[in-house]
């Protein structure tokens, strides 16, 4: 038998000038087999984003992020990047965003970790950052959207992190829909006795509030 939830948030708040991004989410899960209970997901996460428009397509950002996984005993670790980005389409029906820039990442464990060559509790790491964004209005019930990042490591361990989340929506009223999610996190240099990638499949309904 298996037990899983997932909450998921996401606010926005939007100018002609500017706008805010707030979002976190939880993910905790656990299976039972032939009596032996185990957790299968155990983490959580949050972000705020700034964005400043220098132009009709051309913008400023900066992101803070925050994140901890209990299965590999991450207590927290912090990201804050910044950088331009490029709104290369902004339509109704579609939008597709491009960014880039620079960012610094600190991951704080309970339990001295091994990465590399170094064991410790603390592991830091500079880094570029790259991604893309968009949105699809698929038809007047149906829309898609998805989001990837990637941040090579520049100094520290290096590691190589990357990640990414789709999701597709049905709606059945104006602020409920049926929804269906993937999300894909890959550590190239995770604690030793973790894996690389870490995938999730999910499934739920999605409830809006505020205006369109």
């Amino acid at each position: 038998s298996t037990q899983a939830v997932l909450l998921g948030a996401d606010m926005a708040r939007l100018t002609t000038q500017d706008k805010i991004t707030l979002g976190g989410n939880i993910n905790y899960a656990r299976g039972k087999l032939d009596g032996v209970t185990t957790t299968t997901a155990n983490k959580w996460g949050g972000f705020g984003q700034y964005d400043y428009n220098l132009s009709p397509r051309l913008f400023a950002f900066g992101k803070l992020g925050l994140e901890g996984d209990a299965l590999i005993d991450l207590n927290l670790r912090s990201t804050l990047v910044g950088g331009l980005g490029y709104k290369l389409v902004d339509t109704k029906e579609l939008s597709f965003n491009v960014f880039g820039g620079a960012g610094y990442s600190t991951d704080r464990y309970d339990v001295a970790k091994t990465i590399g060559d170094k064991t410790d509790t603390h592991f830091s790491r500079a880094s570029l950052y790259f991604g893309e964004e968009s949105t699809h209005q698929l038809s007047a019930s149906t829309s898609f959207k998805q989001r990837l990042e990637v941040y090579p490591g520049l100094s520290g361990d290096k590691a190589q992190i990357m990640k990414f989340t789709a999701g597709l929506g049905v709606a059945m009223s104006s602020t409920m829909s049926l929804t269906v999610g993937l999300t894909d996190s890959y550590n190239s240099k995770p604690p030793a006795g973790a894996k690389k990638n870490d995938v999730a499949l999910f499934t739920g309904v999605n409830v809006k509030f505020g205006a369109p």
